[in-house]
């Protein structure tokens, strides 16, 4: 079990290395990196209202809803990523390049099928709070610590079934090797996106 574990830590010190952050939380999705980051900032700093693109991907402002948050739209450019005002939230689901991390916020990406660097399905957290990614490791794997058998281990928190399978970390840094590079171009833009503002 152990064993298995470790293909999903050495894909997460993989991405954090190129992107150049301190930590990196591996999901199962960049939606549920997206929740986690602001269900973080909602609990421990009040997080009531964020700002989003009108035009971004419609699970975004789903899961803001769904976290009982209020928002509100902007009409606004971007390229590859954007942040959620009010928030220290990034999403960068369309960009994933070497040396892109910002100091002092939660940086999520995606390995969706369509995405420069694929898992068929999953995302990570990118980070520089060590009090968050304890946290964050703990909310993704049931409340559980994923290094303890389930005897061993006494969970305190309500946590979410929002972990990365060791197979799919194995799909990253097989494909992680066949890119050429570790600069790569954002593929998407707001343009590429309906406007969600009636959500």
């Amino acid at each position: 079990m152990y064993i298995m574990w470790n293909y999903v830590t050495t894909f997460e010190n993989a991405i954090k290395e190129i992107v150049g952050a301190p930590y990196g939380i591996a999901t199962d999705c960049c939606t549920h990196a997206i929740f986690i980051s602001l269900l973080w900032q909602k609990e421990q700093h009040g997080l009531k209202k964020v700002g989003l693109p009108s035009q971004t991907y419609i699970s975004v402002p789903q899961t803001c809803r769904h976290l009982g948050l209020k928002i509100y739209y902007y009409d606004e450019s971007w390229e590859g990523f954007y942040h959620i005002f009010g928030s220290n939230t990034i999403d960068s689901a369309c960009h994933f390049s070497e040396k892109t991390y910002t100091e002092g916020y939660h940086h999520c990406l995606s390995f969706h099928h369509r995405k420069t660097l694929s898992t068929v399905r999953g995302g990570m957290i990118l980070t520089d709070d060590k009090e968050f990614e304890e946290w964050a490791r703990l909310m993704i794997y049931d409340g559980r610590d994923k290094n303890k058998m389930m005897k061993d281990d006494k969970p305190t928190l309500c946590g979410y079934h929002y972990y990365m399978p060791p197979e799919t970390a194995i799909m990253g840094l097989e494909n992680l090797a066949y890119l050429e590079g570790t600069k790569h171009e954002p593929i998407a833009t707001n343009k590429n996106y309906d406007d969600v503002s009636h959500i």
